[in-house]
Protein backbone atom coordinates (compact mmCIF):
# COMPACT_ATOMS: atom_id res chain seq x y z
CA UNK A 1 0.00 0.00 0.00
CA UNK A 2 2.80 2.35 0.69
CA UNK A 3 5.00 1.91 -2.35
CA UNK A 4 1.08 2.10 -4.15
CA UNK A 5 0.65 5.86 -2.62
CA UNK A 6 4.16 6.86 -3.24
CA UNK A 7 4.01 5.66 -7.04
CA UNK A 8 4.54 8.91 -8.49
CA UNK A 9 7.53 10.03 -6.49
CA UNK A 10 9.37 6.77 -7.23
CA UNK A 11 9.48 6.07 -11.02
CA UNK A 12 10.06 10.22 -10.75
CA UNK A 13 13.09 9.75 -8.55
CA UNK A 14 14.08 6.30 -10.32
CA UNK A 15 14.01 7.99 -13.71
CA UNK A 16 15.72 11.38 -12.70
CA UNK A 17 18.69 9.64 -10.85
CA UNK A 18 18.92 6.91 -13.93
CA UNK A 19 19.58 10.31 -15.98
CA UNK A 20 22.05 11.66 -14.28
CA UNK A 21 23.81 8.21 -13.61
CA UNK A 22 23.93 8.19 -17.32
CA UNK A 23 25.16 11.50 -17.95
CA UNK A 24 28.20 10.14 -15.77
CA UNK A 25 29.43 7.15 -17.03
CA UNK A 26 27.71 6.87 -20.46
CA UNK A 27 27.04 9.99 -22.28
CA UNK A 28 30.55 10.93 -22.33
CA UNK A 29 31.69 8.20 -23.93
CA UNK A 30 29.04 8.97 -26.66
CA UNK A 31 29.08 12.22 -27.30
CA UNK A 32 32.19 14.65 -28.55
CA UNK A 33 33.53 16.23 -25.67
CA UNK A 34 33.23 19.84 -26.89
CA UNK A 35 29.11 18.94 -27.17
CA UNK A 36 29.00 17.26 -23.93
CA UNK A 37 30.79 19.67 -21.71
CA UNK A 38 27.67 22.14 -22.96
CA UNK A 39 25.37 19.16 -22.86
CA UNK A 40 26.21 18.14 -18.93
CA UNK A 41 24.88 21.02 -17.31
CA UNK A 42 21.78 21.12 -18.66
CA UNK A 43 21.03 16.84 -18.29
CA UNK A 44 22.02 16.46 -14.98
CA UNK A 45 19.53 19.78 -14.17
CA UNK A 46 16.71 17.93 -16.42
CA UNK A 47 17.58 14.88 -14.13
CA UNK A 48 17.36 16.29 -11.12
CA UNK A 49 13.92 18.45 -12.17
CA UNK A 50 12.23 14.99 -13.01
CA UNK A 51 13.11 13.69 -9.44
CA UNK A 52 12.32 16.28 -7.50
CA UNK A 53 9.66 18.32 -8.65
CA UNK A 54 6.91 15.64 -8.87
CA UNK A 55 7.45 14.70 -5.84
CA UNK A 56 7.26 17.94 -4.36
CA UNK A 57 4.47 18.69 -6.03
CA UNK A 58 2.77 15.66 -5.01
CA UNK A 59 4.05 16.60 -1.16
CA UNK A 60 2.87 20.60 -1.67
CA UNK A 61 -0.50 19.73 -2.86
CA UNK A 62 -1.02 17.77 0.04
CA UNK A 63 -0.17 20.40 2.17
CA UNK A 64 -2.39 22.90 0.44
CA UNK A 65 -5.20 20.34 0.98
CA UNK A 66 -4.37 20.26 4.51
CA UNK A 67 -4.13 24.10 4.35
CA UNK A 68 -7.53 24.06 2.65
CA UNK A 69 -9.10 21.29 5.39
CA UNK A 70 -7.98 23.84 8.07
CA UNK A 71 -9.83 26.91 6.90
CA UNK A 72 -13.11 24.87 6.00
CA UNK A 73 -13.29 23.45 8.67
CA UNK A 74 -12.99 26.85 11.08
CA UNK A 75 -15.85 27.86 9.11
CA UNK A 76 -17.96 24.70 9.44
CA UNK A 77 -17.58 24.80 12.87
CA UNK A 78 -18.53 28.49 13.42
CA UNK A 79 -21.76 27.76 11.22
CA UNK A 80 -22.15 24.36 13.56
CA UNK A 81 -22.25 26.70 16.38
CA UNK A 82 -24.49 29.32 14.70
CA UNK A 83 -26.99 26.59 13.93
CA UNK A 84 -27.28 25.14 17.61
CA UNK A 85 -26.97 27.97 19.17
CA UNK A 86 -30.06 29.00 17.26
CA UNK A 87 -32.25 25.71 18.72
CA UNK A 88 -31.78 23.57 16.57
CA UNK A 89 -30.81 19.92 17.76
CA UNK A 90 -27.10 18.27 16.25
CA UNK A 91 -28.75 16.29 13.64
CA UNK A 92 -30.89 19.20 12.25
CA UNK A 93 -27.77 21.18 12.69
CA UNK A 94 -25.55 19.01 10.70
CA UNK A 95 -28.74 18.91 8.12
CA UNK A 96 -28.10 22.43 7.53
CA UNK A 97 -24.82 22.46 7.57
CA UNK A 98 -24.36 19.50 5.06
CA UNK A 99 -26.53 21.79 2.32
CA UNK A 100 -23.18 24.55 2.74
CA UNK A 101 -20.14 24.42 0.29
CA UNK A 102 -17.35 23.43 2.18
CA UNK A 103 -15.00 23.03 -0.44
CA UNK A 104 -12.99 20.36 0.06
CA UNK A 105 -14.23 19.28 3.02
CA UNK A 106 -17.76 19.25 2.04
CA UNK A 107 -17.95 15.09 1.32
CA UNK A 108 -16.66 14.78 4.58
CA UNK A 109 -19.76 17.09 6.48
CA UNK A 110 -22.32 15.50 4.03
CA UNK A 111 -20.81 11.61 5.50
CA UNK A 112 -20.96 12.87 9.09
CA UNK A 113 -24.24 14.23 8.46
CA UNK A 114 -25.73 10.91 6.87
CA UNK A 115 -23.50 8.96 9.71
CA UNK A 116 -25.44 10.46 12.40
CA UNK A 117 -28.89 10.43 10.37
CA UNK A 118 -28.51 6.76 10.37
CA UNK A 119 -27.89 6.43 14.41
CA UNK A 120 -23.66 6.44 14.61
CA UNK A 121 -22.82 8.49 17.44
CA UNK A 122 -21.44 11.55 17.04
CA UNK A 123 -18.10 11.05 18.86
CA UNK A 124 -17.90 8.38 16.55
CA UNK A 125 -18.05 9.87 13.28
CA UNK A 126 -15.95 12.83 14.06
CA UNK A 127 -13.51 10.26 15.34
CA UNK A 128 -13.62 8.80 11.69
CA UNK A 129 -13.31 11.95 10.43
CA UNK A 130 -10.44 12.95 12.03
CA UNK A 131 -8.33 9.67 10.93
CA UNK A 132 -8.73 11.03 7.18
CA UNK A 133 -7.00 14.37 7.83
CA UNK A 134 -3.43 15.18 8.28
CA UNK A 135 -4.28 18.53 9.78
CA UNK A 136 -3.29 18.35 13.60
CA UNK A 137 -4.80 21.26 14.21
CA UNK A 138 -8.14 20.17 13.50
CA UNK A 139 -6.69 16.42 15.27
CA UNK A 140 -6.58 18.64 18.35
CA UNK A 141 -9.98 20.47 17.73
CA UNK A 142 -11.92 17.19 16.84
CA UNK A 143 -10.24 15.36 20.42
CA UNK A 144 -11.62 17.98 22.17
CA UNK A 145 -14.98 18.47 20.85
CA UNK A 146 -15.07 14.57 21.38
CA UNK A 147 -13.93 14.84 25.37
CA UNK A 148 -15.97 17.54 25.90
CA UNK A 149 -19.27 15.40 24.18
CA UNK A 150 -18.23 12.51 25.75
CA UNK A 151 -17.99 13.91 29.77
CA UNK A 152 -21.76 15.68 28.73
CA UNK A 153 -20.39 19.60 28.76
CA UNK A 154 -22.04 22.27 26.44
CA UNK A 155 -21.11 21.60 23.28
CA UNK A 156 -22.33 24.82 21.56
CA UNK A 157 -19.61 26.60 23.95
CA UNK A 158 -16.85 24.19 23.00
CA UNK A 159 -17.69 24.56 19.26
CA UNK A 160 -17.34 28.49 19.75
CA UNK A 161 -13.93 27.74 21.89
CA UNK A 162 -12.72 25.77 19.60
CA UNK A 163 -13.64 28.09 16.66
CA UNK A 164 -11.93 30.81 18.44
CA UNK A 165 -8.83 29.19 18.78
CA UNK A 166 -8.80 27.84 14.94
CA UNK A 167 -9.13 31.55 13.64
CA UNK A 168 -6.91 32.94 16.04
CA UNK A 169 -4.57 30.47 14.49
CA UNK A 170 -4.95 31.58 11.09
CA UNK A 171 -4.90 34.83 11.72
CA UNK A 172 -1.52 34.25 13.47
CA UNK A 173 -0.24 32.39 10.45
CA UNK A 174 -1.33 35.18 7.85
CA UNK A 175 0.22 38.07 10.17
CA UNK A 176 3.41 36.00 10.16
CA UNK A 177 3.37 35.21 6.51
CA UNK A 178 3.13 38.80 5.56
CA UNK A 179 5.95 39.75 8.06
CA UNK A 180 8.32 38.27 6.63
CA UNK A 181 7.97 39.18 3.01
CA UNK A 182 10.90 41.30 3.36
CA UNK A 183 13.21 38.83 4.90
CA UNK A 184 12.03 36.41 2.41
CA UNK A 185 13.42 39.09 -0.63
CA UNK A 186 16.20 39.24 1.98
CA UNK A 187 17.24 35.35 1.38
CA UNK A 188 16.71 35.79 -2.41
CA UNK A 189 19.26 38.89 -2.81
CA UNK A 190 21.74 37.10 -0.37
CA UNK A 191 21.53 34.18 -2.55
CA UNK A 192 22.26 35.89 -5.78
CA UNK A 193 25.01 37.79 -4.61
CA UNK A 194 26.55 34.30 -3.24
CA UNK A 195 25.89 33.26 -6.74
CA UNK A 196 27.57 36.56 -8.34
CA UNK A 197 30.76 36.51 -5.79
CA UNK A 198 31.43 32.87 -7.03
CA UNK A 199 31.42 33.69 -10.85
CA UNK A 200 33.14 36.39 -10.10
CA UNK A 201 36.13 34.03 -8.42
CA UNK A 202 35.70 31.18 -10.99
CA UNK A 203 35.58 33.43 -14.32
CA UNK A 204 37.91 36.05 -13.46
CA UNK A 205 40.11 35.61 -9.99
CA UNK A 206 41.21 32.04 -10.26
CA UNK A 207 41.80 32.25 -13.85
CA UNK A 208 44.35 35.74 -13.02
CA UNK A 209 45.81 33.56 -10.44
CA UNK A 210 46.75 30.49 -12.37
CA UNK A 211 49.98 32.12 -14.08
CA UNK A 212 51.18 31.95 -10.49
CA UNK A 213 51.36 28.25 -9.52
CA UNK A 214 53.82 26.68 -11.92
CA UNK A 215 55.28 23.21 -12.00
CA UNK A 216 57.99 22.68 -9.39
CA UNK A 217 56.61 25.95 -7.40
CA UNK A 218 54.97 25.47 -4.28
CA UNK A 219 51.33 26.48 -4.38
CA UNK A 220 48.49 27.13 -2.15
CA UNK A 221 48.67 25.09 1.33
CA UNK A 222 52.14 24.22 0.71
CA UNK A 223 51.24 21.47 -2.33
CA UNK A 224 53.69 21.85 -4.86
CA UNK A 225 52.92 21.94 -8.76
CA UNK A 226 49.04 22.19 -7.89
CA UNK A 227 47.93 25.11 -9.51
CA UNK A 228 44.80 27.32 -8.19
CA UNK A 229 42.26 26.04 -10.39
CA UNK A 230 43.11 22.27 -9.03
CA UNK A 231 42.62 23.20 -5.17
CA UNK A 232 39.26 24.98 -6.39
CA UNK A 233 37.66 22.82 -8.65
CA UNK A 234 33.74 24.32 -10.36
CA UNK A 235 32.50 20.87 -9.10
CA UNK A 236 33.45 22.70 -5.63
CA UNK A 237 31.12 25.43 -6.23
CA UNK A 238 28.89 23.54 -7.82
CA UNK A 239 28.06 22.00 -4.48
CA UNK A 240 27.82 24.92 -2.57
CA UNK A 241 25.76 26.37 -4.37
CA UNK A 242 22.92 22.93 -4.08
CA UNK A 243 23.69 23.26 -0.91
CA UNK A 244 22.93 26.93 -0.15
CA UNK A 245 20.04 27.11 -2.32
CA UNK A 246 18.07 23.81 -0.99
CA UNK A 247 18.53 24.84 2.88
CA UNK A 248 18.03 28.45 2.23
CA UNK A 249 14.79 27.41 0.36
CA UNK A 250 13.72 25.61 3.08
CA UNK A 251 14.55 27.89 5.70
CA UNK A 252 12.68 30.83 3.69
CA UNK A 253 9.49 28.53 3.70
CA UNK A 254 9.60 27.66 7.72
CA UNK A 255 9.76 31.63 8.10
CA UNK A 256 7.25 32.09 5.81
CA UNK A 257 4.43 29.39 6.01
CA UNK A 258 6.01 27.23 8.71
CA UNK A 259 6.32 24.47 7.15
CA UNK A 260 9.40 22.64 5.86
CA UNK A 261 7.83 21.09 2.52
CA UNK A 262 6.55 24.60 1.72
CA UNK A 263 10.01 25.76 1.19
CA UNK A 264 11.22 22.65 -1.00
CA UNK A 265 9.37 25.65 -3.43
CA UNK A 266 12.23 27.81 -2.92
CA UNK A 267 14.96 25.77 -2.86
CA UNK A 268 13.68 24.31 -6.37
CA UNK A 269 13.39 27.81 -7.58
CA UNK A 270 17.20 28.88 -5.51
CA UNK A 271 19.05 25.61 -6.99
CA UNK A 272 17.77 25.65 -10.56
CA UNK A 273 18.12 29.27 -11.26
CA UNK A 274 21.76 29.55 -9.35
CA UNK A 275 22.91 26.43 -11.03
CA UNK A 276 22.22 27.01 -14.76
CA UNK A 277 23.64 30.98 -13.64
CA UNK A 278 26.83 29.09 -12.63
CA UNK A 279 27.02 26.68 -16.04
CA UNK A 280 26.49 29.67 -18.59
CA UNK A 281 28.56 32.27 -16.70
CA UNK A 282 31.83 29.42 -16.11
CA UNK A 283 31.09 27.48 -19.12
CA UNK A 284 33.09 24.82 -17.57
CA UNK A 285 31.90 21.02 -17.39
CA UNK A 286 30.45 20.21 -13.90
CA UNK A 287 28.62 17.38 -11.88
CA UNK A 288 26.10 17.23 -8.82
CA UNK A 289 29.10 15.52 -6.44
Amino acid sequence: MEITKYFIEIISVIVGTSIILLNFFVFPLLVPEEIFELMQPMINMAGAMIAIVPPVLVFYTRYKENKEVETQFTVFITDFTEAIDSGMTLPLALKYCKRKDYGILSENIQAIASQVDWGVPFRETLRLFSKKVNSLPVKRAITTIIETYKVGGKISDTLKAVGESLLEINKIKAERSVSVQSQILTSYLIFFVFIFILVILQSFLIPALTPQSTPGTVGVAGMAGTGVPELFPPEIFINFIVIQGFFAGLSTGKMAEGSVIAGVKHSIVLTVVGYSIFSVASHVQFSFF
